[in-house]
């Protein structure tokens, strides 16, 4: 059972109660109840009265509503630190989902009443509720508004005019093309102009039809009457109507504008492309940090790649932090030898780009902790069961990877383990996530008694539960 401390310990992790004093998370915390379920136990129903704000404590939710068809369909997982129930208590309406565990889950229990007492008590609390349901509301109207654009939208931030995002990008368009027999269209930001003189064009189009079947956008001037602002989303509405995969390669791009941060509300990927040298890879950190409070991490994913495109830049040393180091490419073609039949993408591109290519739906990350150790702390080769998950999850969400680890974890038989894990990690798209989680849930669940341990981690978004 969890203690006075822990409670306030667990409610300094909501974005509810974190501004509050320790005087009064105490007193919530003599409020609050602690509650504990068991796997496919139901924690609310949908339509019934809301009476009860949930804080998880640990372990996984499955949010379902019962659709048209009167089938259950899953439209969120909830893990610790997130909370339900904050709507109705609000509207004093009826559950609209159903909340059911999908592991051992521990809950903390505030009444309605309660709650309405600590908002007069501690504005702080109505304060951080507004900012959590205008959340919501933004991020319902952004799903909404992308699930009506088909279109993938993916953008690739060019450090430095040498950095090679015009063959990076343009690239991945043709890749892209060839895997998915889609409509694509690449296209630079803010003036696509130099394409016409890499491409050798000497008749002027808005539209250039490239030899290996996808389009180069040449010229976005139409509307110049009109702000930049509403010029780009007249130009992202028509590009979304008119092709289903969207390259565009931003030039000299370091930082977010309102303008680019109008583009990340519909993007899928982010890359960003930058040569070994260290006033670039300096912008990166800075760069992802402004990328990432734009856009969700279970909508899109961030690349980073070192692009060795000198040959003064072939043996340059860098920190570790890149997903990609693409080697120096001698006599690298040039973007207008690409209209020749017999060109090749350099190995070294191709490959990373097919791996950004494979990730590009993929916008969530499991991995599962096998330990090297049975009954708590008896080691054993627990390699068969490492190719077995390996195994499990390639056949569910289309491959994994595998790498060793160190753990250190506290017992309450044998008390401090130091031992050797394997991560088995794997990327997965929202609809497996939804389709699967629970098998991987029971997986980890066999796992635990076979290996006879008292838990088994699962990491899920790079958020740890303990089952």
């Amino acid at each position: 059972m969890i203690d006075r401390i822990n409670k306030v310990e667990s409610l300094k992790q909501s974005p509810l109660f974190t501004s509050l004093p320790q005087e009064a998370l105490e007193k919530i915390a003599a409020k609050a109840k602690m509650r504990q379920f068991f796997p496919d136990e139901t924690v609310v129903w949908q339509g019934k009265a809301s009476d009860s704000l949930y804080l998880i404590i640990n372990g996984i939710v499955a949010v379902k509503k019962i659709i048209a068809s009167g089938k259950e369909q899953i439209f969120a997982y909830l893990m610790a630190g997130n909370t339900f129930g904050e709507v109705g208590i609000l509207e004093n309406q009826p559950r609209s989902a159903t909340v059911s565990a999908l592991s051992d889950v521990d809950v903390l229990v505030i009444q309605r009443d309660d709650f309405i007492q600590m908002m007069y008590d501690y504005p702080q609390i109505g304060i951080g509720l507004c900012k959590m349901l205008g959340k919501y509301l933004v991020e319902s109207n952004r799903r909404q508004t992308r699930a009506s654009k088909k279109a993938r939208l993916i953008l690739v931030f060019s450090l430095t005019p040498n950095a090679g995002g015009t063959n990076i990008g343009n690239s991945l368009a043709r890749i892209l093309h060839a895997q998915t027999k889609q409509t694509t269209v690449y296209t630079e930001y803010p003036t696509p102009q130099n394409l016409i003189s890499d491409l050798n064009i000497r008749k002027r189009a808005k539209i250039y039809n490239h030899n290996a079947g996808y389009d180069i956008l040449l010229s976005q001037d139409e509307n110049t009457d009109l702000p930049l602002s509403a010029r780009l989303t007249l130009f992202l509405d028509t590009m979304m109507s008119d092709y289903e995969n969207i390259i565009i390669t931003l030039k000299n791009q370091t930082y977010i504008d309102e303008n680019l941060a109008m583009l990340l509300e519909f993007v899928n990927q982010i890359i960003i492309v930058s040569p070994p040298l260290e006033e670039a890879m300096h912008v990166v950190p800075k760069l992802q940090k402004q990328i990432r409070d734009h856009v969700r991490s279970d909508e899109a994913t961030i690349f980073t790649i070192i692009n060795r495109c000198s040959p003064e830049h072939e043996k340059t040393k860098i920190k570790a932090g890149s997903d990609f180091d693409v080697p120096y490419i001698p006599n690298l073609p040039l973007l207008v030898d690409s209209e020749d039949a017999n060109y090749k993408i350099p190995r070294p591109i191709e490959e990373m780009l097919g791996a950004i290519i494979d990730r590009l739906e993929r916008t969530h990350q499991i991995g599962v902790f096998i330990p090297s150790t049975i009954s708590v702390d008896k080691p054993i080769d627990t390699t068969k069961y490492v190719e077995q998950t390996l195994k499990f999850l390639a056949e569910r969400f289309g491959g994994a990877t595998s790498k060793e680890a160190k753990g250190v974890w506290n017992s309450e038989k044998a008390g401090l383990v130091d031992e050797k894990v394997y991560v088995v990690h794997t990327y997965v798209t929202q609809k497996d996530m939804n389709k699967y989680l629970d098998e991987v849930v029971d997986y980890i669940k066999m796992l635990k008694v076979e290996l006879q341990q008292e838990a088994m981690a699962l990491e899920i978004d790079k958020k740890m539960t303990i089952i």
